[in-house]
Protein backbone atom coordinates (compact mmCIF):
# COMPACT_ATOMS: atom_id res chain seq x y z
CA UNK A 1 0.00 0.00 0.00
CA UNK A 2 2.92 2.18 0.97
CA UNK A 3 4.43 1.65 -2.08
CA UNK A 4 1.24 2.72 -4.39
CA UNK A 5 0.96 5.45 -2.48
CA UNK A 6 4.68 6.73 -3.15
CA UNK A 7 3.97 5.90 -7.20
CA UNK A 8 1.17 7.89 -7.31
CA UNK A 9 2.62 10.48 -5.48
CA UNK A 10 5.87 10.88 -7.83
CA UNK A 11 3.49 10.50 -10.44
CA UNK A 12 1.81 13.80 -9.59
CA UNK A 13 5.00 15.55 -8.94
CA UNK A 14 5.61 14.05 -12.42
CA UNK A 15 2.30 16.07 -13.74
CA UNK A 16 3.16 19.22 -11.85
CA UNK A 17 6.55 19.38 -13.12
CA UNK A 18 5.63 18.85 -17.09
CA UNK A 19 2.62 21.22 -16.61
CA UNK A 20 4.86 24.21 -15.10
CA UNK A 21 7.58 23.22 -17.57
CA UNK A 22 4.45 23.74 -20.51
CA UNK A 23 3.11 27.35 -19.08
CA UNK A 24 6.83 28.42 -18.95
CA UNK A 25 7.55 27.60 -22.66
CA UNK A 26 4.25 28.89 -23.43
CA UNK A 27 5.47 32.25 -22.16
CA UNK A 28 7.87 34.25 -24.75
CA UNK A 29 10.19 36.66 -23.71
CA UNK A 30 12.00 39.10 -26.24
CA UNK A 31 14.94 41.62 -26.27
CA UNK A 32 13.93 45.30 -27.42
CA UNK A 33 17.53 47.18 -27.96
CA UNK A 34 18.18 50.89 -28.42
CA UNK A 35 21.27 53.24 -28.34
CA UNK A 36 20.74 56.21 -25.62
CA UNK A 37 20.40 55.21 -21.77
CA UNK A 38 17.44 53.72 -20.57
CA UNK A 39 16.35 56.92 -18.17
CA UNK A 40 13.15 58.39 -17.54
CA UNK A 41 12.80 61.21 -19.55
CA UNK A 42 14.74 59.50 -22.76
CA UNK A 43 11.88 59.03 -25.88
CA UNK A 44 13.70 55.79 -26.71
CA UNK A 45 13.28 54.46 -23.39
CA UNK A 46 9.49 55.94 -22.79
CA UNK A 47 8.74 53.97 -26.12
CA UNK A 48 10.34 50.78 -25.46
CA UNK A 49 8.99 51.09 -21.26
CA UNK A 50 5.42 51.79 -22.52
CA UNK A 51 5.45 49.15 -25.00
CA UNK A 52 6.93 46.59 -23.06
CA UNK A 53 4.54 47.55 -20.13
CA UNK A 54 1.15 47.19 -22.62
CA UNK A 55 2.28 44.08 -23.99
CA UNK A 56 2.33 42.77 -20.79
CA UNK A 57 -1.02 43.48 -19.65
CA UNK A 58 -2.65 42.73 -23.25
CA UNK A 59 -1.19 39.12 -23.16
CA UNK A 60 -1.39 38.69 -19.18
CA UNK A 61 2.15 37.77 -19.36
CA UNK A 62 2.61 35.30 -21.29
CA UNK A 63 4.81 38.09 -23.92
CA UNK A 64 7.42 39.59 -21.80
CA UNK A 65 9.61 42.06 -23.31
CA UNK A 66 13.25 42.82 -22.06
CA UNK A 67 14.56 46.22 -22.59
CA UNK A 68 18.15 46.45 -22.93
CA UNK A 69 19.54 50.17 -23.44
CA UNK A 70 22.58 51.50 -23.89
CA UNK A 71 24.01 50.04 -26.71
CA UNK A 72 23.26 46.47 -25.22
CA UNK A 73 23.16 44.58 -28.12
CA UNK A 74 24.59 46.62 -30.24
CA UNK A 75 24.81 50.17 -32.27
CA UNK A 76 21.88 50.37 -34.72
CA UNK A 77 23.53 49.32 -37.66
CA UNK A 78 24.30 46.15 -35.49
CA UNK A 79 20.58 45.41 -34.20
CA UNK A 80 19.27 46.36 -37.91
CA UNK A 81 21.35 43.64 -39.06
CA UNK A 82 20.51 41.37 -36.56
CA UNK A 83 16.93 42.01 -37.21
CA UNK A 84 17.08 40.67 -41.13
CA UNK A 85 18.67 37.51 -40.08
CA UNK A 86 17.27 36.63 -36.71
CA UNK A 87 20.09 37.20 -34.02
CA UNK A 88 18.29 40.37 -33.00
CA UNK A 89 14.74 40.61 -31.47
CA UNK A 90 13.33 43.81 -31.62
CA UNK A 91 14.99 47.31 -31.65
CA UNK A 92 13.86 51.36 -31.61
CA UNK A 93 15.22 52.96 -34.60
CA UNK A 94 16.28 56.26 -35.71
CA UNK A 95 14.57 56.96 -38.96
CA UNK A 96 18.22 58.10 -40.32
CA UNK A 97 19.52 55.03 -39.45
CA UNK A 98 16.72 53.42 -41.48
CA UNK A 99 17.67 55.21 -44.47
CA UNK A 100 20.70 54.33 -44.82
CA UNK A 101 19.22 50.92 -45.76
CA UNK A 102 15.36 51.73 -46.93
CA UNK A 103 15.75 54.63 -49.28
CA UNK A 104 12.30 55.75 -48.96
CA UNK A 105 12.71 56.28 -45.40
CA UNK A 106 14.66 59.30 -46.07
CA UNK A 107 11.78 60.93 -47.21
CA UNK A 108 11.42 62.16 -43.34
CA UNK A 109 15.19 63.08 -43.18
CA UNK A 110 14.86 65.99 -45.55
CA UNK A 111 15.35 69.32 -43.29
CA UNK A 112 12.63 71.28 -42.73
CA UNK A 113 10.14 70.20 -43.95
CA UNK A 114 7.49 69.95 -40.84
CA UNK A 115 6.64 73.15 -38.99
CA UNK A 116 5.67 71.24 -35.52
CA UNK A 117 5.29 68.00 -34.08
CA UNK A 118 1.75 67.64 -34.85
CA UNK A 119 2.14 68.46 -38.44
CA UNK A 120 4.59 65.19 -38.61
CA UNK A 121 2.92 63.16 -36.58
CA UNK A 122 -0.31 63.65 -38.93
CA UNK A 123 1.96 62.80 -41.68
CA UNK A 124 3.33 59.88 -40.61
CA UNK A 125 0.02 58.00 -39.38
CA UNK A 126 -1.09 58.68 -42.51
CA UNK A 127 -0.94 56.98 -45.94
CA UNK A 128 2.57 57.82 -46.50
CA UNK A 129 3.76 57.13 -43.03
CA UNK A 130 2.45 53.25 -43.70
CA UNK A 131 3.49 53.06 -46.86
CA UNK A 132 6.75 53.96 -45.88
CA UNK A 133 6.18 50.88 -43.03
CA UNK A 134 5.37 48.75 -45.34
CA UNK A 135 8.98 49.11 -46.99
CA UNK A 136 10.69 47.31 -44.12
CA UNK A 137 8.97 44.17 -44.70
CA UNK A 138 11.11 43.66 -47.97
CA UNK A 139 14.31 43.66 -45.79
CA UNK A 140 13.48 41.02 -43.38
CA UNK A 141 11.68 43.53 -40.88
CA UNK A 142 8.69 44.59 -39.68
CA UNK A 143 8.04 47.83 -38.45
CA UNK A 144 5.06 48.07 -35.58
CA UNK A 145 4.73 52.29 -34.99
CA UNK A 146 6.35 55.15 -35.19
CA UNK A 147 7.34 57.33 -31.85
CA UNK A 148 9.13 60.71 -31.38
CA UNK A 149 12.73 61.47 -30.95
CA UNK A 150 12.21 65.09 -31.14
CA UNK A 151 13.47 67.69 -33.42
CA UNK A 152 16.54 67.81 -33.87
CA UNK A 153 18.61 70.82 -33.16
CA UNK A 154 22.19 71.48 -32.90
CA UNK A 155 24.23 71.06 -29.87
CA UNK A 156 27.90 73.20 -30.28
CA UNK A 157 30.55 73.53 -27.84
CA UNK A 158 31.14 76.89 -28.72
CA UNK A 159 29.66 78.62 -31.35
CA UNK A 160 26.17 80.02 -31.76
CA UNK A 161 24.19 79.35 -35.18
CA UNK A 162 21.58 81.46 -36.05
CA UNK A 163 21.45 81.67 -40.30
CA UNK A 164 22.81 79.33 -43.08
CA UNK A 165 26.24 80.71 -43.27
CA UNK A 166 26.98 79.82 -39.26
CA UNK A 167 27.40 76.48 -40.57
CA UNK A 168 30.13 77.15 -42.38
CA UNK A 169 33.26 75.36 -41.80
CA UNK A 170 32.20 73.72 -38.54
CA UNK A 171 32.64 69.54 -38.17
CA UNK A 172 29.25 68.12 -36.93
CA UNK A 173 29.31 64.96 -35.89
CA UNK A 174 26.91 63.44 -38.60
CA UNK A 175 24.83 59.54 -38.84
CA UNK A 176 26.52 58.24 -42.17
CA UNK A 177 22.75 59.01 -43.46
CA UNK A 178 22.78 60.01 -47.43
CA UNK A 179 20.44 63.28 -46.74
CA UNK A 180 22.27 64.22 -43.47
CA UNK A 181 25.91 63.94 -45.36
CA UNK A 182 24.44 65.73 -48.60
CA UNK A 183 22.45 68.81 -46.23
CA UNK A 184 25.48 69.51 -44.14
CA UNK A 185 27.76 69.75 -47.60
CA UNK A 186 24.51 72.54 -48.69
CA UNK A 187 25.40 74.09 -45.51
CA UNK A 188 29.07 74.27 -46.15
CA UNK A 189 29.72 72.50 -43.20
CA UNK A 190 32.01 69.89 -42.27
CA UNK A 191 30.51 66.33 -42.17
CA UNK A 192 32.28 63.65 -39.68
CA UNK A 193 30.58 60.39 -39.56
CA UNK A 194 30.41 58.89 -36.13
CA UNK A 195 28.66 56.63 -33.99
CA UNK A 196 26.71 57.59 -30.68
CA UNK A 197 29.10 55.63 -28.73
CA UNK A 198 31.93 58.10 -29.56
CA UNK A 199 30.52 61.21 -29.79
CA UNK A 200 30.59 62.93 -26.52
CA UNK A 201 34.38 62.01 -26.43
CA UNK A 202 34.80 63.51 -29.78
CA UNK A 203 33.13 66.60 -28.71
CA UNK A 204 34.97 66.97 -25.59
CA UNK A 205 38.25 66.76 -27.49
CA UNK A 206 37.49 68.81 -30.25
CA UNK A 207 37.16 65.97 -33.20
CA UNK A 208 33.54 68.11 -33.33
CA UNK A 209 32.18 71.27 -32.90
CA UNK A 210 28.86 69.79 -32.29
CA UNK A 211 26.13 67.15 -33.54
CA UNK A 212 22.47 67.61 -33.81
CA UNK A 213 19.93 65.83 -31.47
CA UNK A 214 16.94 66.31 -29.78
CA UNK A 215 16.05 68.40 -26.89
CA UNK A 216 15.79 65.14 -24.93
CA UNK A 217 18.60 63.63 -25.81
CA UNK A 218 20.67 66.83 -24.83
CA UNK A 219 19.01 66.91 -21.37
CA UNK A 220 19.53 63.00 -20.47
CA UNK A 221 22.65 62.35 -21.93
CA UNK A 222 24.24 65.37 -19.89
CA UNK A 223 25.18 67.32 -22.55
CA UNK A 224 25.07 70.68 -20.38
CA UNK A 225 28.39 69.84 -19.28
CA UNK A 226 30.59 69.64 -22.00
CA UNK A 227 28.72 71.97 -24.73
CA UNK A 228 28.27 75.57 -24.50
CA UNK A 229 25.27 76.48 -26.51
CA UNK A 230 22.12 74.81 -27.59
CA UNK A 231 20.65 76.20 -30.85
CA UNK A 232 17.23 75.41 -31.98
CA UNK A 233 17.42 74.94 -35.77
CA UNK A 234 15.24 71.97 -35.84
CA UNK A 235 16.78 71.23 -39.28
CA UNK A 236 15.87 67.81 -38.97
CA UNK A 237 12.35 65.93 -37.43
CA UNK A 238 13.45 62.43 -35.89
CA UNK A 239 10.74 59.50 -35.85
CA UNK A 240 11.37 56.82 -34.06
CA UNK A 241 10.40 53.17 -35.54
CA UNK A 242 9.87 50.34 -33.19
CA UNK A 243 10.84 47.18 -35.51
CA UNK A 244 10.72 43.30 -34.86
CA UNK A 245 12.43 40.83 -37.07
CA UNK A 246 9.83 39.10 -39.44
CA UNK A 247 11.67 35.98 -38.79
CA UNK A 248 10.37 36.36 -35.15
CA UNK A 249 6.89 38.23 -35.98
CA UNK A 250 5.66 35.30 -38.75
CA UNK A 251 6.11 33.28 -35.77
CA UNK A 252 3.34 34.90 -33.93
CA UNK A 253 0.15 34.11 -33.96
CA UNK A 254 -2.45 36.67 -35.37
CA UNK A 255 -4.02 37.69 -31.99
CA UNK A 256 -0.30 38.08 -30.68
CA UNK A 257 0.49 40.45 -33.93
CA UNK A 258 -2.02 42.83 -33.38
CA UNK A 259 -1.08 43.23 -29.21
CA UNK A 260 2.23 44.15 -30.99
CA UNK A 261 1.18 46.27 -33.46
CA UNK A 262 -1.43 47.99 -31.21
CA UNK A 263 0.98 48.25 -27.79
CA UNK A 264 3.60 50.17 -30.54
CA UNK A 265 1.16 52.49 -31.57
CA UNK A 266 0.08 53.34 -28.56
CA UNK A 267 3.77 53.66 -26.87
CA UNK A 268 4.81 56.03 -29.93
CA UNK A 269 1.91 58.41 -29.11
CA UNK A 270 3.28 58.23 -25.27
CA UNK A 271 6.67 60.10 -26.47
CA UNK A 272 4.59 62.55 -28.25
CA UNK A 273 2.91 63.53 -25.77
CA UNK A 274 5.84 63.31 -23.32
CA UNK A 275 8.22 65.40 -25.49
CA UNK A 276 5.51 68.01 -25.88
CA UNK A 277 4.89 68.26 -21.89
CA UNK A 278 8.54 68.04 -20.88
CA UNK A 279 10.65 70.41 -23.52
CA UNK A 280 9.71 73.95 -22.14
CA UNK A 281 11.31 72.97 -18.92
CA UNK A 282 14.39 70.47 -19.71
CA UNK A 283 15.39 73.73 -21.96
CA UNK A 284 14.79 76.10 -18.79
CA UNK A 285 16.35 73.79 -16.41
CA UNK A 286 19.83 73.73 -19.25
CA UNK A 287 19.43 77.52 -19.31
CA UNK A 288 19.60 77.51 -15.10
CA UNK A 289 22.65 75.29 -15.89
CA UNK A 290 24.72 77.51 -17.97
CA UNK A 291 24.10 76.25 -21.55
CA UNK A 292 22.70 78.90 -24.20
CA UNK A 293 20.14 78.51 -26.09
CA UNK A 294 19.66 80.03 -29.03
CA UNK A 295 16.11 80.90 -30.20
CA UNK A 296 16.16 83.35 -32.69
CA UNK A 297 16.89 81.16 -35.80
CA UNK A 298 15.95 82.66 -39.43
CA UNK A 299 14.09 79.71 -40.42
CA UNK A 300 12.73 81.58 -43.84
CA UNK A 301 16.68 81.68 -44.71
CA UNK A 302 17.25 78.20 -44.55
CA UNK A 303 14.15 77.08 -46.12
CA UNK A 304 15.05 79.26 -48.72
CA UNK A 305 18.94 77.77 -49.13
CA UNK A 306 17.40 74.50 -49.45
CA UNK A 307 14.52 75.21 -52.18
CA UNK A 308 16.14 73.44 -54.56
CA UNK A 309 17.69 70.57 -52.59
CA UNK A 310 14.24 68.47 -51.67
CA UNK A 311 13.79 68.09 -55.51
CA UNK A 312 17.14 66.78 -56.12
CA UNK A 313 16.81 64.07 -53.20
CA UNK A 314 13.74 62.64 -54.95
CA UNK A 315 15.24 61.03 -57.45
CA UNK A 316 17.24 59.31 -54.64
CA UNK A 317 14.10 58.59 -52.32
CA UNK A 318 11.48 57.45 -55.03
CA UNK A 319 9.46 60.88 -56.71
CA UNK A 320 6.26 59.03 -55.96
CA UNK A 321 7.02 58.93 -52.53
CA UNK A 322 8.05 63.04 -52.54
CA UNK A 323 5.53 64.09 -54.50
CA UNK A 324 2.94 62.63 -52.17
CA UNK A 325 4.78 64.37 -49.56
CA UNK A 326 5.34 67.74 -51.30
CA UNK A 327 1.40 67.87 -51.97
CA UNK A 328 0.99 67.29 -48.51
CA UNK A 329 2.95 70.02 -47.00
CA UNK A 330 3.34 72.66 -50.00
CA UNK A 331 6.67 72.13 -50.06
Amino acid sequence: MKKYAIVVIISLLMLNLVGCSKSRTENKVFQIGFTTAPVEDDPYFIFAKNFSNEVYKKTNGKIVIDIKGSGQIGQEGEMFTGMQIGTTDMAIMTNAYISGYIKEAGLFDLPFIFENSKEAANILDGNIGKKVLNEYEKYGIKALAYGEGGFRHLVTANAEVRYPGDFKGLKIRCMETDTYIKTYQQLETNAVPMSWSETITGLQQGTIDGLDIPISVTYTNGFVDIAKDLNLTGHFYSPLILCISKNIYDELNDEEKEILKQAAEYAGKITRTSNADKETKMLKEMENQGMKIIRDIDKGAFKKKFKDFYKSRSQVIGEEYFDELSSELNL
